[in-house]
C-alpha cells in the first residue's frame, strides 16, 4: 500500500470548495458531535451548496485505540466524517477504488501521520497493532463496530475474533461501506 495512492482530506476539501465557488455556489461543511461517551466519539459532517444538503458523511472514534487516536480522536473523527461525506459527494479521487482518505488508510495500515513505519508494538500476548486494524477493518466491512474492549484482547483471543468475522464475511452477502 503507497499512502501517496489516497487523497489527505484537505486537498478534497479544497478541491470541492474551489469547485463550488466557481460554478457559483456557496459551499459550507457543518460538523455536529453525534456522539461522546466518555472515550467514545461520533461525528457528522454536511456539505452543502447554497441551501442544498449535498452528502453527509459520519465517523468513530475510540480516544487511544491507535496511535493517531492518543490525544485528539475528536479531531480525527471530525475529519473523517468530512472525508466520508466528500467520498459521498463523488469526491472519492481520481480513482473511485481509493476511496478512502489518507488519513484513514494511515491509520488502517498503523503508520505515522508522516507516513513512517512507526508501528506501535503490542506487549507480550496482547493483541498486535494489525490484528486491532483487520477487527476494525472486518467489523466495518460488516456494518458493525469493532468490540469495544478491542484494545485489551489477547493475540489468541484476537486470532479467534479475526476467524470469526473472516467467516461472517464470507457467508454475508457484500455490503455498501455503511460510513
Amino acid at each position: 500500500m503507497n499512502l501517496d495512492n489516497y487523497e489527505p482530506v484537505a486537498v478534497r476539501l479544497d478541491r470541492w470548495l474551489k469547485q463550488a465557488a466557481d460554478a457559483g455556489h456557496q459551499p459550507r461543511v457543518i460538523t455536529s458531535l453525534e456522539h461522546y461517551q466518555g472515550d467514545h466519539v461520533v461525528v457528522r459532517a454536511e456539505l452543502w451548496l447554497d441551501d442544498v444538503l449535498i452528502a453527509t458523511g459520519l465517523a468513530e472514534e475510540v480516544r487511544g485505540s491507535s496511535h493517531i487516536t492518543k490525544g485528539n480522536h475528536v479531531e480525527v473523527a471530525e475529519t473523517s466524517s468530512v472525508g466520508r461525506a466528500l467520498a459521498n459527494a463523488g469526491l472519492a479521487g481520481s480513482d473511485p477504488s481509493k476511496r478512502p482518505t489518507r488519513e484513514e488508510m494511515t491509520k488502517a495500515q498503523g503508520y505515522a501521520p508522516q507516513g513512517g513505519a512507526q508501528r506501535p508494538q503490542a506487549g507480550p500476548g496482547e493483541a498486535s497493532p494489525a490484528q486491532m486494524g483487520k477487527i476494525r477493518a472486518l467489523s466495518k466491512s460488516l456494518g458493525k463496530l469493532p468490540p469495544a474492549n478491542l484494545d485489551g484482547l489477547s493475540k489468541r483471543d484476537a486470532s479467534d475474533l479475526i476467524e470469526k468475522l473472516i467467516a461472517e464475511s464470507q457467508a454475508a452477502p457484500a455490503q455498501e461501506d455503511p460510513f
